[in-house]
């Protein structure tokens, strides 16, 4: 009887939660933006949203200060031809209602869920189109993200995100980059004309699949970084991606290598950014990470490697337990940068017995200046 009870008692809850939250939809608003061109007017709609609500941006080009999203359960959508122009401002959209770390540093307590972005052109921030900061269950869908000065989309200290089917690129740095979260899926974007088309660093369980990645310098970087609350990149699945041509110069001067004979041209004494040692012309690099399975992509026609392992510079060790299968890989390596440490279809600068395993590409060449790892079981 006591078990019986329990269960009943659980029905209830359930039926009761359920009863809100389509209670709570029902009474969700539609609230337009009144188009007036200046981003207060988005911002005026989101502060008199309620939960559930969806707040509709119409067409037309608008200018003002960051518009912040810090209540959770909103809907911001963005009508064809809806334009965020944020000239002088860091950010053009961030969500959250912290934007920094903690003391440490460490992720603050998650303050947003459940937050939707449909459409929107954001361009020309400072540093970033939109950042999600804190925010637990985000999607940021069918948008443009253009010629925003570092970063496209950018979630951190983040979890169980979807970043799907939006454009963009020009930056000089990751146009999608998935930093410090948990559970994040990106596909179907097309990204060109960035530094990096996509990155994960020192993040866990992330999906890359489905995406277009051209005219970058580097398709798809996967890294773990000094100075951020997790020293590893964990668990990501890179499947399914067309990795072509992204021969994109990289802007950053290489770094003068001490007592060599020769250097690459432009070189400098001073290392700056970690992004100096990035050859252009890469496909899909992995600098670090653990249980990165890189399978069924094409990835063609970049200058100086196609798919690249290799252990991190920074002291975070070995590329383990890398799986690189079932890909079509060519055309890579024909026109290297010299700051390269090595070149062509698959190279692989890093312990062979890490974990890692090669077989079953479509393949021309290889570098394996360590020894080939072995096949994959």
């Amino acid at each position: 009887m006591l078990g019986f009870a329990k269960r009943a008692l659980g029905v209830v809850a359930l039926a009761v939660l359920a009863m809100t939250c389509l209670a709570a939809t029902a009474q969700a608003k539609t609230i337009k933006v009144v188009a007036n061109g200046t981003t207060q007017a988005i911002q005026t709609a989101i502060d008199s949203a309620g939960p559930y609500d969806t707040v509709v941006v119409p067409a037309g080009t608008y200018t003002g200060p960051t518009v912040k999203v810090e209540e959770s359960n909103l809907t911001l959508k963005g009508s064809r031809g809806a334009i965020i122009d944020a000239t002088g401002d860091t950010y053009g959209i961030t969500v959250g209602r912290k934007l920094t770390f903690d003391d440490g540093p460490s992720c603050p307590a998650y303050s947003v869920a459940n937050f939707r972005i449909i459409g929107l052109t954001v361009e020309n921030a400072e540093d970033t189109g939109i950042f999600l900061f804190g925010v637990s269950g985000f999607h940021v869908s069918g948008g443009s993200y253009v010629d925003n000065s570092e970063y496209g989309i950018f979630p951190r200290c983040s979890r169980d995100g979807l970043i799907a089917k939006n454009s963009g690129g020009g930056g000089n740095d990751a146009t999608i980059y998935v930093g410090v979260n948990d559970g994040v899926t990106v596909e179907r974007n097309s990204l060109t004309n960035g530094e990096l088309g996509i990155e994960l660093e020192s993040t866990d369980n992330t999906v890359v699949r489905n995406n277009k990645l051209k005219e970058n310098t580097t398709g798809i970087f996967v890294i773990v970084l000094p100075g951020l609350p997790k020293s590893s990149t964990e668990k990501a699945l890179i499947e399914e991606n067309s990795v072509i041509g992204n021969n994109r110069v990289n802007p950053f001067p290489p770094i003068c290598n001490e007592g060599e004979p020769e250097n690459p041209p432009g070189c400098v004494e001073e290392f700056f950014d970690d992004l100096q040692l990035l050859p252009s012309g890469t496909g899909i690099l992995n600098v670090g990470g653990h249980d990165v399975t890189i399978r069924n992509n094409t990835v063609k026609s970049n200058g100086t490697v196609g798919v690249g392992v290799v252990e991190n510079p920074f002291g975070f060790g070995s590329s383990n337990n890398t799986s690189v299968t079932g890909n079509t890989i060519r055309k890579n390596g024909e026109a290297p940068d010299p700051r390269t440490k090595g070149s062509g279809d698959i190279v692989y600068l890093d312990n062979p017995e890490n974990g890692s395993c090669i077989s079953g590409n479509n393949i021309g060449t290889t570098d394996y200046p360590f020894g080939p790892p072995p096949p994959c079981s």
